[in-house]
């Protein structure tokens, strides 16, 4: 029995809806994970110690670099009354450009940017690259340390940095963690891979059927094909991240599918040019289905005609 018009409408509004509440799911999911922030310090806070805030807000891997945004707030007997500090802080990092920096006292606000170098990968392996990154904070006031209380936290949308180890020890905390893209930016690489080698298999099927129907030069499917040549260097610089040239993805796709259509845009031409020079002109387009004549208006043979000459007296001769 065949199903009603509008189950089939049914089925698919409710595929639309599975396929949006997954795709809405993933980015909660994603957002959850960046929000959760990561403490490192003494299982019962002291008192007299100094909160750091370590924001990861770019990663950079051309430079092998993360660049984090630090932020510290002073407790206890290192502020006063109005909660700005007595005196002036030394915060220690492990970063390059950053390993003394200096929170001065009676200061309203402290912000500071350090870049800590990435091991152990590389940027041609995109999207699949992978990276560490390790981070230690301490404080002294004066020649005395100051207990830190790290709290480390990921908002770059194009990296998901995923903390796996961490230490403290003698007021100093330490965090190692893996850098990776982020899932947004390897659904979207996947999708790149797929587009790609979709079109450049339509091309080549293409210019297989115009080659074996033995047409002449069709433009529109010449302008089609050229086109998508130049569509997918596009695409391919919309990638998020800014890969590198010759990195996994386009030995993966992109410099095939290049090739492929290139290869058969210019199949194509030549066969045309061939062709319409055999033919000494363009290739008439086969007649259109609906001009044929239909099975059921066929000429019929009419009564047969009888001469004079083969009737005698009335009579046909036999």
């Amino acid at each position: 029995m065949r199903k009603p018009p509008w189950r089939h409408g049914l089925l698919a509004l409710v595929a639309l809806l599975a396929v949006c509440g997954a795709g809405i799911g993933l980015y909660v999911n994603e957002r959850v994970a960046r929000e959760k922030t990561l403490t490192v310090g003494a299982k019962q806070a002291p008192r007299d110690r100094l909160d750091v805030e370590a924001a990861v807000r770019r990663t950079d891997p051309e430079q092998h670099t993360a660049t984090l945004q630090l932020t510290a707030t002073p407790h206890g007997k290192y502020v006063d009354s109005e909660g700005l500090p007595v005196k002036d802080i030394r915060l220690i990092t492990t970063a390059p450009d950053g390993n003394y920096l200096l929170f001065k006292a009676n200061s309203t606000a402290w912000l500071k940017e350090i870049s800590v170098p990435l091991t152990e990968g590389t940027s041609s392996d995109y999207p699949f690259d992978r990276y560490a990154a390790d981070l230690a904070v301490g404080a002294m006031v004066g020649h005395e340390q100051v207990p830190v209380t790290l709290r480390f936290r990921d908002q770059d949308p194009y990296f998901a940095i995923a903390p796996h180890k961490t230490e403290y020890g003698d007021g100093i905390a330490v965090v190692t963690a893996d850098v990776k893209r982020s899932r947004s930016t390897f659904i979207l690489a996947w999708f790149m891979i797929v587009a790609m080698w979709a079109v450049a298999l339509a091309v080549v099927v293409a210019c297989w059927l115009v080659v074996r129907q033995g047409r002449g030069l069709l433009w529109g499917a010449l302008g089609w094909m050229a086109g998508s040549l130049f569509a997918l260097v596009g695409l391919r610089n919309a990638a998020p991240g800014n890969p590198p040239n010759g990195s996994l993805l386009d030995y993966t796709a992109f410099y095939w599918a290049e090739a492929l259509i290139a290869l058969s845009l210019t199949r194509l031409v030549l066969h045309g040019v061939l062709v319409e020079h055999r033919t000494g002109g363009p290739v008439p387009e086969p007649p259109h289905p609906t001009t044929l004549r239909s099975p059921r208006f066929r000429h019929r043979p009419g009564p047969r005609r009888v001469r004079a000459g083969d009737r005698r007296g009335g009579e046909t001769r036999h």
